[in-house]
């Protein structure tokens, strides 16, 4: 197959604000773009088969399936108890005030795409579930930023939480935190994504928090790292963390 493009040569002069095109000389030039598929192909597939290799290798089992439903969930419960363990497990916490008394995870179901069924969980299971490049972000809220976080449970019907217990009806909003009453006049922290702490999924009080540290770790790889690790999968329970009635 024969194709015809058109090249051109301009000359320019003047400055940045004003130019004059005072030559322009246009010429047809062929292209042979017959190039073999089948050599394409043999390019590519080292690549495809690494690729696929990786994907498909073993990280750990679960015997029952892990899925996600409002307002709580085996697979929303065991994300988010995944990032509170990793920040926890840290040696080096990025605010010197952080601890259990005063941190929690929230994520949304939105960004958790798909479960992972029982068996075999692979690194590609891991993608399925989420394929978003997001990264771990911690941000800090005040009384206000958390009274709005506590509403938008309510509204949104519940989101994955860790580390946190919620009672919300239309005229009440009870938290604790680490099994605590929150302390409304400190400072807490919400282990979170970037995609979420920017604002994502009408999550204003997030974007709103002048406080925020981002780890620019993926959460697929925190998530990966701690299948790899305990490899058995026990069964996540739901534990009554969040509590909603209308």
């Amino acid at each position: 197959m024969k194709s015809v493009f058109f090249s051109g040569l301009f000359l320019v002069l003047g400055s940045c604000t004003s130019a004059s095109y005072t030559d322009y000389d246009s010429q047809n030039t062929t292209l042979d773009s017959t190039y073999n598929s089948n050599e394409l192909e043999e390019l590519i597939e080292p690549y495809r088969v690494e690729v696929n290799q990786q994907m498909n290798s073993i990280i750990g089992f679960t015997d029952s399936a892990l899925t996600a439903f409002k307002p709580e969930s085996p697979l929303g419960n065991f994300v988010a108890d995944i990032l509170f363990d990793y920040v926890m497990k840290k040696q080096t916490r990025p605010f010197p005030d952080l601890k259990a008394e005063n941190i929690m995870v929230m994520l949304n179901f939105g960004g958790l795409r798909a479960p992972i069924n029982a068996g075999e969980i692979t690194i590609g299971s891991v993608f399925e579930l989420m394929p978003f490049d997001n990264t771990l972000e911690i941000v800090r809220l005040d009384s206000t930023g958390f009274m709005q976080l506590m509403d938008y449970l309510y509204q949104s019907h519940g989101q994955p939480v860790s580390n946190a217990r919620f009672e919300l009806t239309e005229s009440k909003r009870k938290a604790l935190i680490s099994n605590q009453e929150v302390d409304l006049k400190q400072p807490i922290y919400v282990c979170t994504s970037d995609y979420l702490a920017g604002g994502g999924d009408k999550m204003d009080f997030l974007k709103n928090a002048k406080i925020k540290w981002n780890s620019g770790i993926l959460l697929r790889t925190i998530f990966i790292d701690y299948i790899r690790r305990i490899n058995q999968i026990d069964p996540v329970q739901i534990d009554g963390r969040m509590k909603i009635s209308r």
